[in-house]
């Protein structure tokens, strides 16, 4: 059985997961305390974005690398842009457009994930066709 479990925990795909998780949770802290100042919509968001978006972006929208260290690396690069992303637009929706932080959150949720997300399909689309 353990060598099972081993296994399981060890494949490309949950190697994946468990590094977004273990990036997700300080980085959520970190925004909540130094960014956002204590608004939990915020880091709630971020977490989803980190934890839960990005490995479902690597999965489906990005072919699987032979070595796993890349596909690591892959989420370590795209948690850090997608991070950069979301207290970008937090901030401008804060700050220069004066909505509120619960809305400046989600916003910034919707247009990091989803448009994230349609760069990859787009991207994929465009390497399926040649």
């Amino acid at each position: 059985m353990p060598s099972t479990i081993y296994e399981w925990a060890t494949t490309q795909r949950n190697l994946t997961i468990f590094t977004s998780i273990l990036i997700a949770v300080p980085a959520a802290f970190v925004i909540q305390t130094q960014v956002v100042e204590g608004e939990l919509a915020a880091s709630f968001f971020l977490l989803m974005i980190l934890a839960v978006g990005v490995p479902s972006a690597y999965d489906g929208y990005w072919p699987q690398y032979d070595r796993t260290r890349k596909a690591i690396a892959w989420v370590l690069v795209a948690a850090a842009i997608a991070t950069v992303e979301f207290a970008s637009l937090y901030l401008l929706g804060t700050e220069f457009v004066s909505l509120s932080p619960t809305v400046a959150a989600g916003g910034a949720f919707v247009i990091t994930d989803l448009g994230n997300l349609a760069l990859l399909s787009a991207r994929q689309r465009a390497s399926n066709t040649l």
